[in-house]
């Protein structure tokens, strides 16, 4: 039997839209029905803020990893951004449409905003000012993600659109999904995009050797209800996604397999969020509550094991730590002097949080149940 450490944080009054890592990870803040915005400490999962502001849900968030800045957009027109050391709103930008999505990119320092009138508009967070707007979409602009200059908006019309906010111009069009795009993201190197989808899917679209064109982007299907999300883990081996099924499933995005699913929450799950280091995972939902996993171990549970054994990787035990972690065969070969330690111990820092609540996982499934609530 293997354990999957877990935690519920309870705060919000209403459905928990959105949630995001800051502070290096150590914090990170919830979007919610309730009007508010809550900070909370990784550390001990403790609410240290709550913010108000906005005058209806607030339906998104996003913010840096370093802490410096916090964005919000609400069902009430607006996007705040807030200072996340101090907690002050800064800025409130108004727009004529609902917010359905924000994203912000530290490296740029731009701010783009998607909206239910079919456009993207897109904010210099150093002067407050409005830099383009995007045009394009046949319908509501569901999900941004931004990359460096790059970003990718999802809409209702079921297509993908790729800009580069340098020159304001389209860079690709993807199109494949049978049903309206919820969900997109952008590899941390650029290379990738993947999307979900109210036809139960998540793909991944290879931008950079543009194999979609000939092959078509990679399909996984797992999910028995509508995707709301998903995201790349920072090192770009992981895709997490989650949806209408009450499930987050945690896929290899190289082998585009899925590794491990957990069923947890008592409704949809609207957003995930993963840090940096792949110990830590959030999954919040319409059940009022988020709930913090820990998945540093998942790669060990047997059928994950099994899964990676049949796709030619093989496993080291960690030189530091001695926790197993995995190499591709071909590495092992031609650069295996690099991988005598895992990748939490070739961080700069780490750090490891004493947890007691944990649910079990059987030997022969890749799907966790949680038996028991637990509240922070």
């Amino acid at each position: 039997m293997k354990e999957l450490t877990f935690h519920v944080l309870k705060s919000h009054t209403g459905s928990v839209n959105s949630v995001s890592f800051f502070d290096s990870d150590s914090k990170f803040v919830s979007a919610s029905d309730d009007y508010y915005l809550c900070g909370w400490n990784v550390a001990d999962h403790k609410c240290i803020f709550r913010l108000k502001g906005h005058e209806a849900a607030v339906k998104t968030c996003d913010s840096s990893r370093s802490g410096s800045k916090i964005v919000s957009g609400s069902y009430d027109r607006t996007v705040r951004i807030w200072d996340g050391a101090t907690t002050n709103c800064l800025w409130k930008l108004q727009h004529e449409a609902l917010i359905l999505g924000v994203s912000y990119s530290e490296e740029s320092s731009l701010v783009s905003v998607c909206c239910d009138d079919r456009i993207t508009k897109v904010w210099d967070t150093r002067t407050f000012e409005e830099v383009m707007t995007l045009t394009g979409h046949t319908n509501s602009v569901t999900c941004c993600a931004q990359h460096d200059h790059t970003l990718a908006t999802g809409s209702l019309d079921k297509t993908i659109r790729v800009c580069d906010l340098r020159t304001a111009s389209t860079l690709l069009i993807l199109s494949g999904h049978s049903s309206a795009v919820s969900a997109v993201d952008i590899s941390t190197d650029g290379f990738k995009v993947c999307s979900g989808s109210w036809d139960k899917t998540v793909r991944v679209w290879d931008v950079h050797a543009g194999t979609y064109r000939t092959q078509g982007p990679k399909v996984m299907y797992e999910h028995e209800g509508c995707v709301s999300t998903c995201k790349f883990a920072v090192n770009n081996e992981k895709i997490v996604s989650a949806g209408y099924d009450k499930t987050v499933i945690i896929w290899d995005a190289l082998a585009t397999k899925k590794r491990h699913q957990i069923r947890a929450h008592e409704s949809w799950i609207n957003d995930v969020a993963l840090t940096a280091n792949g110990q830590w995972l959030l999954s919040c939902s319409k059940d009022r509550t988020i709930r913090m996993w820990d998945v540093k171990d998942t790669d060990t549970m047997p059928v994950v094991l099994h899964n990676k054994l049949s796709m030619g990787y093989k496993f080291n035990e960690c030189e530091d730590c001695n926790r197993t972690f995995k190499v591709e065969q071909k590495d092992l070969i031609e650069i295996a002097d690099e991988y005598t330690k895992c990748v939490y111990c070739r961080l700069p820092t780490r750090s490891y949080h004493k947890i007691e609540n944990t649910i079990t996982l059987d030997s022969d499934t890749s799907i966790v149940k949680a038996s028991q609530e637990v509240t922070a």
